[in-house]
């Protein structure tokens, strides 16, 4: 009998993708035996809606640039082409629906820590296994007792993963485009590449 597919959904903005991301997901596909990780980049995120964000296809194209990275990495424009705010909550169900196996949402540790905010953020923890990993400086028993509640509360099944000791931005990646300074090392090369080639952030 084979194995369940087993694939996560990795939302957010991506703008840009950075190395953060990239370690994020690695250690997920690792550490969860994944198959699949698909980035999702939003269309607009419901909390961004007054920033202004690079294209969703320069997002969608600068992803496509990191799938070398884990044969499991794929990319996806489902959010993109819905030309509406992005609700996680629907963007699981849609990938439900498909039936393609055992559905995990990958998520950062600070957006679990807000996710009951969420549209149908308590559908997400009682019908969803979530990953995370968590960022530096950030665990403490106040920390990992919001965890423990949030299991307790909606039966939540949450995946910690082991990241290791990495802090960055992409607030701090386009300032620091903005005002001429190095990013090397933040982004994969080739997004740095494409960063450049289309002049974005400056």
């Amino acid at each position: 009998m084979m194995s369940e597919n087993k694939y996560a959904i990795y939302g957010g903005t991506f703008d840009p993708i950075h190395m953060g991301h990239i370690i994020l997901a690695n250690i997920a596909v690792k550490q969860m035996n994944l198959d699949e990780l698909i980035f999702m980049p939003a269309y607009i995120s419901p909390f961004k809606q007054h920033t202004e964000t690079s294209s969703g296809e320069n997002r969608y194209n600068m992803i496509s640039k990191i799938l070398g990275c884990n044969s499991a990495f794929r990319v996806s424009d489902y959010e993109i082409d819905s030309e509406n705010p992005s609700y996680t909550i629907n963007t699981l169900e849609h990938f439900e629906d498909l039936d393609k196996g055992k559905l995990y949402f990958l998520l950062g540790f600070d957006s679990l820590l807000e996710i009951e905010t969420w549209k149908c953020g308590a559908d997400i923890l009682k019908h969803f296994p979530l990953i995370t990993g968590y960022r530096p400086g950030t665990v403490s028993e106040k920390v990992t007792t919001k965890i423990e509640e949030l299991k307790n509360k909606y039966d939540a099944k949450i995946y910690i993963i082991d990241m290791p000791p990495i802090d960055i931005s992409a607030t701090d990646i386009r300032r620091r485009i903005s005002t001429g300074e190095s990013i090397e090392g933040l982004v994969h090369p080739q997004v740095e590449e494409y960063i450049f080639d289309h002049k974005l952030y400056q």
